[in-house]
């Protein structure tokens, strides 16, 4: 009996020093604000990169995938776990959680996709511990196109929370452009997703010929929403982010979401290997698409031309 008790003492001494001396996965805290098609599609791009580049979770890698499920207040309280946890990066994927994490966040290196840029957003100094890539929005193009596909435009409506930098920086950017075009605005603030019928039908009813959703993920979770006030009324609906075109918006001009999360992706990767980002440490994602929704064209009543069909890198019918 004794005998036996020792080689149980034994072995148990074997596995306890083998786990001590076994090295520590780096752990990485992942936060997305929403569950969205749109910003899944970054998170894909996001975690392939890593994997890519030999980087797995439960290999080599321990990785927090968090979601705040579009509750804003809940961005700081997962922040603050990571933190409780050590992590040794921080990957966000939305402009809200960026915009916590570069405020509350300085030990560790962050890493953002599918945000604006830090200084778009009003910060005077940009965090020596983050990275990313940002959208530069469009907004030339953007409004070429509606003028493409509507000539005569004159007034345009936006719904948007204004508790969202990124939404409030969007209207701040179109506003400016529309206004340089002698087009007029009009915007209707929402606070949830449930605000969005009500001002949806405000809207339609201030004799608007275009409906624009940009960068707003409060807009964005209800956005069969408005799809189907627009299709009510006849009025289309236009997004600054194409993937959205396939809950109901006739026309979508904006960035690659699978590229920009590939390319945050990458710059988690040199940090993960102990390197600074190649190129500059936060950069601007060029690669734009353009995704038409026929059947929401033809319920909204938009005509495209054939010289915007020619452009176009996607079709949903």
């Amino acid at each position: 009996m004794n005998r036996i008790i020792f080689f149980y003492v034994i072995a148990f001494v074997f596995l306890f020093v083998a786990c001590q001396n076994s090295p520590r996965k780096t752990t990485i805290g992942y936060i997305q604000i929403t569950q969205d098609q749109v910003l899944d599609a970054a998170k894909s791009g996001l975690f392939r990169a890593l994997s890519d580049s030999g980087f797995v979770d439960g290999k080599n890698i321990n990785l927090l995938d968090n979601n705040a499920q579009g509750d804003l207040s809940m961005i700081n309280t997962i922040l603050q776990s990571f933190l409780a946890q050590n992590v040794d990066l921080i990957i966000t994927n939305s402009t809200p959680c960026m915009t916590a994490a570069a405020q509350s966040v300085r030990a560790i290196p962050v890493v953002f996709t599918v945000s604006f840029g830090p200084e778009q957003i009003g910060f005077k100094t940009i965090p020596e511990n983050l990275y990313g890539v940002f959208d530069p929005l469009d907004a030339g193009s953007f409004v070429d196109l509606m003028l493409e596909c509507i000539p005569d435009l004159k007034r345009v409506g936006i719904p948007y929370n204004n508790s969202e930098p990124n939404a409030e920086y969007s209207v701040k950017v179109l506003s400016k452009e529309f206004a340089n075009r002698g087009i007029t605005l009009v915007t209707a603030s929402v606070t949830s997703s449930n605000d969005i019928l009500q001002a949806g039908q405000y809207l339609a009813g201030e004799k608007i010929d275009a409906l624009v959703a940009a960068a707003d993920n409060t807009i964005y979770m209800g956005l069969s929403v408005l799809a189907k006030v627009a299709s009510d009324h006849k009025i289309p609906l236009f997004v600054t982010d194409p993937l959205q075109a396939e809950k109901g918006a006739a026309i979508g001009l904006g960035v690659n979401y699978d590229q920009w999360g590939y390319l945050a992706g990458l710059k988690a990767v040199e940090i993960l290997k102990g390197r600074t980002p190649s190129g500059r440490k936060i950069e601007p994602i060029l690669k734009y698409d353009l995704i038409i929704n026929r059947k929401a064209c033809i319920e909204q009543g938009l005509q495209i031309p054939e010289k915007v069909t020619g452009k176009a890198n996607r079709f949903i019918n």
